[in-house]
């Protein structure tokens, strides 16, 4: 049974090889909301993604390194805003020709600055959860993503290309 699955998903490897994208990289700019309490702490934001990819037929593994930045929100005479650094790694399994759905874990370093008379920066190292939804095509790609972050969880939209 273990040869007659191995030969089944080497034919299907082979057949679908001229299909495979295998290693590629690319570039994204991402528009951020902040969600539950961290929306009273941020504002909206964007960031920059430099993302990469091991294309199999039916399953991507995917990574990226990302930075966010949220705007300034003003809450009585206290002004707050974050920014993240981020690392990123998971999978993605194709649903449809065009369209995959994944999740990515991450690890993430936000820091927190606080105005009030002066000014307080605070970081801290995160560990998050992101599913998300993707569609390719040649090589663009737009996926939406929530982010499962400690205090800090928010929508992203990210549209880029790959080289």
């Amino acid at each position: 049974m273990k040869r007659l699955t191995f030969i089944a998903l080497l034919i299907l490897i082979l057949v679908n090889g001229a299909n495979a994208q295998f290693l590629s990289s690319g570039i994204a700019l991402t528009a951020v909301n902040p969600v539950g309490d961290f929306s009273d702490a941020a504002g909206t934001g964007f960031g920059g993604v430099f993302m990469a990819k091991f294309g199999l037929p039916v399953i991507d593994i995917t990574g990226s390194v990302e930075y966010l930045s949220f705007s300034e929100k003003e809450n009585g005479n206290i002004k707050s805003s974050a920014t993240m650094w981020s690392v990123n790694a998971g999978a993605r399994l194709s649903i449809f020709p065009l369209i995959s759905a994944g999740a990515e874990i991450g690890n993430y370093w936000v820091t927190s600055t606080v105005t009030n008379g002066g000014e307080v920066n605070n970081t801290e190292n995160k560990i998050a959860f992101t599913p998300l939804i993707a569609a390719q095509f040649t090589m663009f790609e737009v996926s939406a993503r929530y982010t499962f972050l400690e205090k800090a969880s928010f929508i992203s939209l990210r549209a880029g290309i790959y080289f």
